[in-house]
């Protein structure tokens, strides 16, 4: 049987970072199994980074030049726009392949995925390894029979969608075979390895990226996991009624004799055997550990930091990863034990310096003291605190926007926030999704404030263009999407974002003033706590003090 995975380019404003682990993996398994494969990459592809993808001509020389039985193209959910535009060049020229798609990009709203992409053939829901390795099976003897294969939404003869059971989470990942490395195009990856987050980095040669973690033990209202964790089956499995899906994910879970966690780590030699992988194959200098939260699991953190001291590891390649706050104010001497075992950064999702709305919006477990301890524990470690940050919260107002610049400044921190984006997955999605699409088509607000009487057919039309509209638009996680902000409009967030960006605590606060009436606009009004940031207050004190206060009459 012959296999083709398509990796759709990434980000065209930027280098091709990171090797394409589901494909490797998925190919790892054919190989396994006896059929021939192939990868696309057309992430790497591409002659440059400029915004050019590849041309349309070397994609069609590509998918002609075998009869593949089965085509997969998968992502992140920033890819949608393109593999859009990809479907119907690979439909065309691969009329008979069975065409599946999977990842972030169509996981969790499979059924719409399938109306709004007609040439696909089904999605693969969540982890797709053992799903599609039963799909593999069952492809490879000629068969359709799709209802037995858990984790699947397929397309049926008369052009319906239909969900089979959901997938166990798979609960040992030293069963996941390592990527096809040498199915991948690593020397292109290698010629973009330098990246400004270490010295090391930067002066990285053949930086090689990996990912271990699945899921993650934190519950952010802004993230989503790929279908990776609970969380995820919950949601997809009840499309919005999160109970019902939590029904559905409990019956999985005595089918298969398991409680799926949160979040999963392979053993800590797992790991280390793939660098040394890397290491014997690539001679790579230095690697990427893009594990969502790798410093959450403090015991596996320090077992793989042990380990990788052990087999000299740390002598020879130097590594970086990703963290929480939380776990590092529990145990801050986690920081110098990584940094020992050649550690050097680690990026952390702060969000908000604000506890309101680390509380209320973000609901990730940390508070703005944890914030400090770990901005503290990596300056003692003489590493350089890497953080992101995020405005437009739901219900973050000006008090909430000073906490946080407030904290840049008392840190002597440089930030470009991001504006929240409510990512199709995540549970602000779920939670505004109404109010999302209105964003893309009046006409949907209109009718909710009960000003128009249309049918349901034709307002499920238009929140699906809605939708496909706004997907196209999350291809840029810098960019602007929607809001799902309660207060700020798009144009506010925008100048407060660069107010901030440059500790410019004059505009922001200049700004309040101008807008904040106490009926309609009271988010904008300020507290006494930032007066002495703030020229308007510091002008009335100073006049209040000096002259005397004139009133017409």
């Amino acid at each position: 049987m012959k296999v083709l995975f398509v990796v759709p380019e990434i980000r065209l404003d930027g280098a091709p970072n990171h090797f394409p682990f589901w494909a490797g993996i998925l190919a790892a398994i054919v190989e396994q199994k006896g059929g021939q494969v192939g990868i696309l990459d057309l992430n790497a592809l591409r002659d440059n980074y400029d915004g050019q993808a590849v041309p349309t001509k070397k994609i069609i020389e590509e998918i002609s030049s075998e009869k593949w039985d089965l085509i997969g193209i998968g992502g992140l959910t920033t890819t949608y726009g393109r593999i859009k535009q990809l479907a119907p060049i690979i439909r065309k020229y691969a009329p008979d392949s069975l065409f599946v798609g999977g990842g972030g990009w169509s996981t969790y709203n499979p059924i719409e995925i399938l109306q709004l992409i007609a040439e696909l053939d089904m999605i693969v829901i969540g982890e797709g390894e053992a799903t599609f390795s039963e799909l593999y099976d069952t492809v490879s003897n000629g068969s359709t029979d799709y209802e037995k294969i858990n984790g699947l939404c397929y397309r049926t003869n008369n052009n319906e969608s239909k969900f089979t059971g959901p997938r166990a989470l798979i609960d040992d990942l030293n069963t996941v075979p390592l990527p096809s490395y040498d199915l991948m195009e690593a020397e292109i990856y290698f010629k973009y390895s330098s990246i400004p987050l270490s010295a090391a980095s930067f002066n990285s040669k053949r930086r090689a990226s990996t990912v271990w973690e699945r899921g993650c033990p934190r519950g952010c209202t802004f993230c989503s996991h790929n279908g990776m964790s609970r969380i995820d089956l919950q949601n997809i499995y009840g499309e919005g009624d999160r109970k019902e899906g939590e029904k559905l994910v409990r019956i999985s879970d005595k089918e298969n004799d398991t409680f799926q966690l949160p979040a999963r780590w392979p053993t800590p030699e797992y790991a280390v055997n793939n660098v040394k992988l890397l290491i014997e194959k690539f001679d790579v200098d230095f690697i990427s550990i893009l594990d969502e939260n790798m410093t959450s699991n403090l015991k596996w953190t320090q077992e793989f930091c042990d380990l990788y001291v052990d087999e000299g590891l740390d002598k020879i390649v130097k590594w970086g990863t990703l963290g929480d706050a939380p776990s590092v104010a529990v145990k801050p001497q986690i920081i110098q034990t990584m940094k020992d075992s050649g550690c050097e950064y680690i990026s952390f999702g702060f969000e908000s310096a604000s506890d309101k709305v680390l509380n209320e919006d973000i609901q990730k477990g940390q508070l703005r003291q944890h914030l400090q301890i770990t901005v503290d524990t990596i300056k003692q470690a003489k590493m350089t605190p890497i953080t992101t940050f995020m405005i437009g919260n739901m219900h973050e107002n000006i008090d909430d926007l000073m906490e946080t610049v407030d904290f840049w400044i008392q840190n002597g921190a440089e930030i470009d926030p991001f504006i929240c984006t409510p990512y199709v997955g995540s549970p602000i999605f779920y939670n505004n999704r109404d109010f999302l699409l209105q964003q893309y088509d009046s006409k949907l607000k209109m009718i909710s404030e009960g000003k128009f009487n249309v049918s349901q057919d034709i307002i499920k039309k238009w929140e699906l263009e809605a939708l496909d509209t706004f997907m196209i638009e999350c291809g840029d996680a810098t960019k602007y999407t929607a809001t799902v902000s309660q207060y700020f409009t798009i144009p506010e967030l925008f100048a407060l974002k660069e107010f901030m960006r440059t500790h410019d605590t004059r505009r922001m606060l200049q700004m309040a003033h101008q807008k904040f009436d106490e009926t309609r606009l009271p988010q904008w009004k300020h507290s006494e706590k930032w007066a002495h940031y703030c020229e308007v207050c510091k002008s009335r004190k100073q006049l209040e003090e000096t002259v005397s206060y004139v009133t017409n009459k």
